[in-house]
């Protein structure tokens, strides 16, 4: 049996009082017998939906679908001063039992089945160690699902390979899992992955890359990477073509990363771009393009694939305002933080590459240099009431003179400013050569 917290607790006793069963199941009773301290309790149980929202009228509905409500016991937390440090406490799931649906393409079941008992519904849980229920004074347990925890094992209900037909997203599952928990697959779930990976193919891509990224995020990523990569399921991430004619290099930097991604933060975007950049940009971009990442991690990865080798010859303050000026703070800060953790994971000899381009944009700040137009003495109203620029033009001007300007920051003051935009509008090669440096 687990300790069940408080709130749980009086959730299932409410149901029990109604002559209704309920059970912690799955995850959160799988964590708890592992040592782990659970923060999303599922309660499985025999009321209907109906009787749920009787019961619990404040519990938001998560699915009407699959009679599914919520309960929220997060505080706020503060430390002795007053100061918000976070939050604290459990969500709990209520659901009722219910059957394994018909799968088809890979997806989840059209239709929703509910179930008698505990029983029939920790049968769809897919994995042993997952098809567990413990109520307080009773732990369930049909498939020795708690002695494959002890053993730290990954073991479906049924035949593997039959499983994974039903549902071949189960496959990736199970690697997340071994990453998650750093629990090892069974010999048979692992030959199963490889004679099946190809299934995968048939699923959503969003599905398959939802997998990926908790896969690459996850505090034992490394194990998750090498199977990934092992199984043959990396074939399906980068392309047949992609990965028969990896490079040596490529290859080495993959296995390098499998062993040392541990070493970085589990930040999904920072992970993702050291996978892609294991490789040249040419095999890196379809598979960016393919998973369909939202536009933040799109512009990221491209940005890692594209510029991590401009970055690393970024050695002046006239450089480096140029490269953070032409792709925002927000994306230096990306590919900033991605250097770093290149150099932990790879073991890169580029620590003084790093703390140098760190001292220079610290002396940017200090100094009040400009890296964007919003940063000049002068704006476009300015440009407009001086006579230079329509308004239509004041935009290029301005990116015209922060050019300028990183050059010469001592010549960020409304008079010179005003002065080189004069020039620049009837002077076109001063315009173009405003960012050249010349060297006597």
């Amino acid at each position: 049996m687990i300790k069940i917290p408080k709130e749980v607790k009086r959730i299932i006793k409410t149901l029990e009082d109604e002559k209704f069963k309920a059970y912690t199941a799955g995850e959160c009773v799988r964590d708890s017998l592992a040592g782990l301290k659970p923060c999303d309790w599922d309660v499985a149980t025999s009321a209907s939906l109906e009787d749920l929202k009787r019961l619990f009228p404040d519990a938001s509905i998560v699915s009407e679908k699959f009679s599914v409500i919520r309960m929220d016991f997060i505080d706020d937390v503060y430390d002795r001063e007053g100061d918000f440090v976070g939050e604290e406490g459990i969500i709990v799931d209520v659901a009722t039992f219910r059957k394994s649906g018909v799968y088809a393409d890979g997806g989840k079941a059209d239709t929703v089945q509910f179930a008698d008992t505990i029983e029939e519904d920790l049968t769809r849980r897919e994995f042993t160690m997952n098809a567990l229920a413990d109520n307080g004074y009773d732990l369930i347990d049909p498939f020795g699902g708690r002695e494959d925890i002890k053993n730290r094992l990954i073991k479906t209900i049924g035949d593997p390979s039959e499983s994974f037909r039903d549902d071949p997203v189960r496959m990736l599952k199970a690697i997340r899992y071994a990453a998650e928990l750093d629990f090892d697959l069974t010999q048979s779930v692992y030959e199963a992955i490889c004679a099946n990976y190809r299934l995968l193919e048939k699923i959503s891509i969003d599905r398959f890359r939802n997998e990926f990224v908790n896969t690459l995020s996850a505090a034992h990523a490394g194990k998750g990477l090498g199977l990934i990569m092992d199984t043959g399921i990396i074939n399906l991430i980068l392309g047949d073509d992609v990965v028969k004619n990896l490079t040596r290099r490529e290859k080495n930097d993959l296995v390098v990363l499998s062993q040392n991604i541990d070493r970085s933060k589990q930040v999904p975007e920072r992970r993702l771009g050291l996978f892609y950049i294991t490789m040249d940009k040419k095999r890196a971009l379809p598979s960016i393009e393919k998973f369909n990442f939202d536009s933040k991690t799109r512009q990221h990865l491209i940005d890692a694939v594209h510029d991590m080798p401009k970055l690393y010859f970024t050695s002046t303050k006239e450089m480096l305002k140029k490269f953070i000026y032409e792709r925002g703070m927000d994306r230096y800060n990306y590919l900033a933080n991605l250097e770093k953790a290149q150099r932990i994971v790879f073991d890169y000899d580029s620590e003084t590459k790093i703390k140098s381009k760190m001292y220079l944009l610290e002396e940017i700040h200090a100094l009040h240099e400009p890296i964007f137009p919003e940063d000049l003495a002068i704006d476009g109203n300015d440009l407009i009431e001086a006579g230079i620029c329509e308004a239509g033009e004041t935009d290029k001007m301005l990116g015209m003179l922060v050019e300028k300007i990183h050059i010469k920051p001592n010549l960020n003051t409304r008079s010179e400013l005003l002065k080189l935009a004069k020039l620049y509008k009837r002077n076109k090669l001063a315009a173009m050569t405003r960012g050249v440096k010349w060297v006597r």
